[in-house]
């Protein structure tokens, strides 16, 4: 028979989680307000007639592939738009021919099926496309398909390059959103470069501090080439690769805020949400690291209970010694709002639906992610992209 665990053993375990999780909040909000003194917010404007070559990687976006090039194409900064079909089995091949047809500044190609095989293949069809396609233009942009460009926003991210004074610029926008599980989800990613990724250590060119968003990555032609570009990644998640290979090269990358001037149509539904968002998680921490980050949420959801527990004890009791313990726990509980906070900011929600906490739905995604990795890989849009790195970090 197994003995019962002593009071005191239980009460040492507790105060350790909770212990962790204050150093978890209290880290998280620290790193936030460092790093929003860093994580620049664009403001739409002009910028040099001609200036870009935009470069897209599209399967099955016959949904988004006319709006996405209509916002791109009725700024002045962009001299021509490179559109490559990744095998769309929808009408988006069709769709971006005509808008070829319509616009000489689009070039619509195909991945070729010899193209070299790479484990992401949005980045083995955006080398494709530069092979056959090099940029001309002095910046090339790369964007996806649920991007909306706002006015200003090639000449707002332009600005913000010679501003920081670096070779690339990767943008996080606004996100759309139609529902509340979208919502939920929607705030994660933001949040989680807001407290865990050190903007000011990244200003430099060390390849372990790196960070990119593929839905909006601005870099100069001849950093491109010095990093070998997409062609030489090997990793799953290809914006993050991508801007580790440039920092190897010696080229700065800095992250900004493109609320103001880029909207992403965000997933539809939990499922969805899961998958998508999973598929990065999982790319870039690997199996135990989607693990941990759903540990930590769990940890941090404990606080709030605590804090509430605390406050009971102190009014029904009236012990002074309990204040000091009820009121730190209450400061750990509502130390992530200044991430969630900001991160709630760039959500656009509809009317009437309410941005929920962040907790449950990164419990969610870590353990979907976990999950996905531990059944042996990822599926997206019917393609299977490749076994996760089951290191944690």
């Amino acid at each position: 028979m197994l003995g019962a665990v002593a009071p005191s053993e239980m009460i040492a375990t507790l105060s350790w989680l909770l212990g962790t999780a204050l150093a978890f909040a209290f880290g998280g909000a620290v790193m936030t307000i460092s790093n929003e003194r860093y994580f620049r917010r664009l403001s739409p404007q002009a910028g040099t007639p001609g200036a870009i070559d935009l470069y897209i990687a599209m399967r099955d976006e016959a949904s988004n592939a006319r709006a996405c090039l209509a916002s791109f194409l009725a700024q002045p900064e962009l001299r021509r738009a490179i559109v490559i079909d990744d095998g769309s089995s929808d009408e988006s091949a069709a769709i971006l021919a005509q808008i070829a047809c319509e616009d000489e500044r689009v070039l619509l190609l195909s991945v070729p099926e010899d193209a070299p095989a790479q484990r992401s293949p949005k980045a083995r069809a955006l080398a494709a496309a530069i092979a056959a396609a090099p940029i001309e233009a002095p910046f090339a942009l790369f964007a996806d398909a649920d991007v909306r460009a706002l006015p200003g926003a090639l000449g707002a991210t332009l600005a913000a390059r010679a501003a920081l004074d670096v070779g690339a610029v990767t943008g996080f926008p606004r996100i759309r959103v139609r529902d509340f599980w979208a919502a939920g989800c929607a705030l994660l990613p933001r949040m989680l470069l807001l407290e865990a990724f050190p903007m000011r250590a990244a200003s430099g060119t060390d390849p372990r501090f790196a960070a990119g968003n593929g839905q909006w990555f601005l870099v100069e032609r001849d950093a491109y080439v010095r990093s070998g570009g997409h062609a030489a990644i090997v990793g799953l998640v290809e914006d993050i690769a991508l801007a580790s290979a440039l920092k190897r090269s010696g080229t700065r990358v800095a992250c900004v805020d493109a609320r103001d001037c880029v909207v992403v149509e965000g997933y539809d539904g939990l499922r969805a949400s899961l998958d998508g968002l999973g598929r990065s998680l999982l790319g870039q921490v690997g199996i135990l690291g989607s693990l941990l980050y759903a540990a930590i949420y769990l940890l941090r959801a404990l606080l709030p209970i605590a804090a509430v527990v605390a406050w009971l004890h102190v009014f029904s009791t009236g012990s002074g010694g309990w204040f000091e313990t009820a009121f730190l726990l209450t400061l750990g509980a509502a130390a992530p709002m200044l991430a969630w906070r900001s991160a709630a900011a760039a959500v656009e929600r509809p009317r009437g639906v309410p941005q929920p906490p962040a907790a449950p739905f990164a419990l969610a995604l870590g353990l979907s992610a976990f999950c996905s990795g531990i059944r042996g890989g990822l599926r997206w849009r019917g393609r299977r992209i490749g076994r996760a790195n089951p290191r944690p970090l």
